[in-house]
């Protein structure tokens, strides 16, 4: 019998489809859970081990601090010893906001914004150079060190204001003690200046005081140099014995040339997260929504009596299309010839309208003009949903998809604005950054190295998180368990290895071990035979999907499963294979989708012919491009190409397909249900015909009963008390609901 601290130990799991059986699990050691798909390894794994050990850590906290923590269902289970806290790490991409990137989502861009503000500096638009924020210290250090042991003088300039005369002002000088002034590299007694002399744009040097640049006079030169700078209104001029200048200093971050004010570097400047940092434009997204040409005129082999122009097809804006065929006769424009042959004057008449078009003339408006019109009737609903079809996202034409405004842009660290260091690889950044003892880069590299580990060098800080294929989510993820440095805890992971290139693949199992070497427990949801062979503990649930299955078939060592008459122990000790298929149908003569010049994050100027009705696999070590090919180069390019609204389709020169294309539909690992009610049955459309049928009952005709009666989604048919879930939850203050 194992020791009772050493094992969480699980006595009479049920949950969904598990028999009852107790099982022994070893902490701090990386346990594989695997088994046939359907057999209850997610039972086991997520619904019991994980539910168990978060529910039970969220209750130590405060009932008002669990109120808005999500809290998981107590599992169907006799009673658990020994569990730890619990983290799951699930092979999927959930993140749908294009807030969020892979910066954010490792925290690094956290760290960066605080880095950032306090080492980047600020670079006058106006002349490119830089403008440095002054103080009366700063100011005699750089003066002392410049020009040592020489006179100085120190002084602050004074320009007339609008409504008062140099008199006046002179007269204000004087009253206030102060003696000589500069003007034109001539150093004047005030009672000999002459007002006469000055013009409106003559600008005073008031000698605030004379000193020598010596160490035994920094305390009076410190406070010279603070009067000055506060009757300067931030700005001083050093000028030598005879009034030629020497230096000059400004207080606050002002520009030399328009003194115009900047603020100060913070945090929040930096975060395009922020209301004070993001791009006013595209509040932060890096990309407005607008009318896209390509959906607006998808097919350039169409004439516009054929439909080029789709928004005029149809009976609501077909008057459109009359008024263009009107005004196209007048103006000799063809509308019987392919979009793509018509000349650019011809293309810029039908989208810009007439060169000097007036409202009420009864002359064409153009293309840009309707929907410049249509935009101002947005608050109809109809309008808004036709707009929809039109509208595509584009880069943000304010801050070029840097989603930060721009004076954050202005700020720069080795000429590298924040939005360009994080538009460069991981690797390039920790190959670019200095290393030091600031707690902020600190962490910043910490995190790098960790990506950079598990494989994910290539990828930039500005990636959307959204792009990322399921693998990459989850080892971004697992960057920021390492990174935590979290110790006796139990980590849960959904396949890791999905996804992954056997070259990767040693990257990963040194990442659990190294999770199971600082202490934790790291139980993994797996099937691929290098990951098992890697385990120090394997569980084997089967024997069978369903009903058949949910049985403790193996607990233990590798070696010991490879001697076990379970299926996991047959096929991986070679005793039973998958047999190899004979014969392939030829990929030589079939039909072929052709792309051609397709460029999109590391995918450049790729040309590519797949071939058609047949089985195509696409493979590649992680990160070479996979996902980006199959999803924003081919389907999204497809969908636009119908006509339908892509989200970011990748740049290509011409994708074409030799067969042609009822429907393009994407399986991906989201989850196909929207709603809690969702089955497979409702999912897959079988229960339609089921519900028909029950509506042709006898008994049911009787009572009035249609197919509608028979559904848990709406009508009358559900059950109104659970809204057709089935069951209710009951919600609680200070207990489990």
């Amino acid at each position: 019998m194992s020791k009772k601290s050493d094992y969480i130990r699980l006595r009479g799991v049920r949950q969904n489809n598990l028999k009852g059986f107790d099982l022994d699990l070893p902490l701090g050691q990386l346990i594989v859970v695997t088994g046939p798909s359907g057999a209850g390894k997610s039972s086991l794994v997520f619904e019991t081990l994980h539910a168990e050990g978060q529910r039970r850590y969220v209750e130590t906290f405060s009932p008002y601090t669990r109120q808005f923590l999500e809290l998981l269902d107590r599992p169907k289970i006799d009673r658990i010893e020994n569990i730890r806290p619990s983290i799951a790490i699930q092979q999927s991409n959930t993140v749908r906001t294009s807030r969020s990137t892979v910066g954010t989502l490792t925290e690094l861009c956290d760290y960066f914004k605080v880095w950032f503000a306090n080492h980047a500096t600020l670079y006058d638009p106006a002349n490119g150079e830089p403008i440095i924020d002054d103080s009366p210290r700063s100011a005699w250090n750089k003066l002392l060190h410049a020009y040592p042991k020489r006179t100085g003088l120190i002084t602050f300039p004074i320009k007339k204001p609008g409504k008062l005369h140099w008199v006046e002002i002179l007269d204000s000088l004087r009253t206030q003690g102060f003696v000589r002034i500069a003007l034109d590299h001539r150093i004047i007694r005030l009672e000999e200046l002459d007002a006469a002399e000055l013009n409106e744009d003559s600008i005073l040097l008031v000698i605030q005081d004379r000193i020598v640049l010596h160490a035994e006079n920094r305390s009076r030169a410190i406070e010279a140099l603070e009067n000055a700078f506060t009757l300067g209104k931030g700005r001083i001029e050093i000028l030598d014995a005879k009034g030629k200048p020497l230096s000059a200093f400004t207080r606050g971050l002002r520009s030399t040339v328009d003194g115009k004010i900047y603020r100060q570097a913070t945090p929040a400047l930096f975060s395009f997260n922020s209301p004070i940092g993001a791009c006013p434009e595209c509040r932060g997204f890096g990309r407005i929504i607008e009318i896209d040409p390509r959906l607006v005129i998808p097919d350039h082999s169409l004439s516009i009596e054929q439909g080029a122009i789709r928004a005029f097809q149809g009976q609501v804006y077909s008057e459109c299309l009359r008024e263009l065929r009107c005004a196209a006769k007048k103006h000799k424009i063809r509308t019987d010839v392919p979009w793509a042959k018509l000349s650019p004057e011809e293309i810029q008449f039908i989208l810009k309208g007439e060169t000097d078009y007036e409202e009420g003339l009864n002359q064409w408006y153009g293309v840009q003009r309707f929907f410049k019109w249509l935009e101002s009737k947005v608050y109809k609903m109809h309008v808004r949903v036709f707009l929809s079809k039109f509208r595509s996202y584009t880069p943000c034409p304010t801050c070029l998809g840097d989603r930060l405004q721009g004076e954050a842009r202005l700020w720069k660290w080795e000429g590298c604005t924040l939005p360009e260091l994080y538009r460069k690889s991981v690797s390039e950044l920790l190959d670019h950054l200095p290393s030091g003892e600031d707690s902020a880069l600190l962490g910043i590299r910490n995190r790098l190295q960790f990506l950079d580990q598990v494989g994910l060098g290539y990828l930039t800080l500005d990636r959307t998180s959204r792009t990322l294929s399921g693998g990459e989510t989850m080892r971004v993820n697992l960057t920021s368990c390492l990174g935590s440095s979290l110790v006796d805890t139990l980590f849960v992971l959904d396949e890791p290895s999905v996804g992954l290139h056997p070259r990767d693949l040693d990257r990963l199992i040194g990442i659990l071990r190294r999770l199971a070497d600082q202490g934790n427990t790291v139980v993994v949801v797996e099937h691929d035979e290098s990951v098992m062979r890697a385990a120090d503990h394997l569980v084997e649930i089967g024997p069978e999907p369903g009903a058949k299955g949910g049985q403790l078939c193996f607990s233990g060592s590798c070696q010991k499963l490879l001697a076990a008459d379970t299926p996991t122990g047959r096929f991986l000790s070679g005793r039973e294979n998958i047999q190899i298929p004979q014969a392939r149908r030829p990929a030589q003569d079939a039909p072929r989708l052709s792309i051609y010049g397709a460029s999109k994050h590391n995918i450049r100027n790729l040309d590519l012919h797949i071939p058609q009705q047949r089985f195509v696999c696409l493979s590649g070590v992680s990160g070479s491009g996979k996902s980006t090919l199959l999803d924003q180069v081919l389907y999204q390019n497809l969908l636009a190409q119908k006509g339908q609204a892509a989200d970011n389709p990748a740049e290509l020169l011409d994708i074409e397909s030799e067969l042609p294309l009822s429907e393009i539909v994407r399986i991906d690992q989201s989850p196909a249900g929207k709603t809690p009610r969702s089955n497979p049955a409702l999912f897959s459309g079988a229960w339609d015909p089921i519900r028909k049928q029950f509506a042709r009952l006898e008994n049911a005709r009787a009572a009035g009963l249609e197919a509608g009666h028979f559904s848990f989604n709406g009508g009358n048919g559900r059950c109104q008390d659970c809204s057709g879930l089935g069951h209710e939850r009951i919600e609680m203050q200070f207990v489990s609901d």
